[in-house]
């Protein structure tokens, strides 16, 4: 059923942890025995599309999600050899979004990583206005007014 859904040999290797000169042993007897087989399998293959999640890309995604439920942030390129790793997949990633190269299935399923889609930059900034702002919040409810551009009286002002 999973080679005629159009799942990849290793990718039926990886769920059924069986090896991958076993399965192909076995389609080519199933080929003997059932003409036909493989093109069904090709036509499904086909009809998945080029950029589908593969096995290999939805384990990375799990460990990245993994990653951000522990310590409550994407990785980053400063970190360890690992952190480094799926710091760069995520940067191929968001790449790939913002040249509209990436497939919708991709696309949802990278839904439950916050912040993937923004490049490092845009989240810097973001971050800086997010500390911008609650200052503002913090002068506000302290003084009852909003800080004066010009002629101000204190630092925090």
């Amino acid at each position: 059923m999973m080679y005629a859904a159009g799942l990849t040999v290793r990718e039926i290797s990886d769920l059924s942890h069986w090896q991958c000169t076993t399965i192909h042993a076995h389609f080519q007897s199933r080929e003997r025995y059932a003409p036909g087989t493989r093109a069904a399998h090709e036509a499904a293959l086909d009809a998945r599309g080029v950029d589908r999640p593969t096995v290999s890309w939805r384990k990375l995604l799990a460990e990245v999600l993994e990653f951000q439920e522990a310590l409550g942030r994407l990785p980053h390129h400063k970190g360890d050899d690992t952190e480094r790793r799926l710091h760069r997949w995520i940067l191929n990633q968001g790449r790939a979004y913002r040249n509209g190269e990436m497939s919708a299935p991709k696309i949802i399923l990278l839904d439950g990583l916050v912040g993937w889609s923004i490049d490092a930059r845009q989240r810097e900034l973001d971050q800086a206005w997010r500390a911008k702002l609650t200052s503002l919040i913090e002068f506000t409810a302290t003084y009852k007014r909003t800080p004066r551009y010009q002629n101000h009286s204190t630092e925090a002002e």
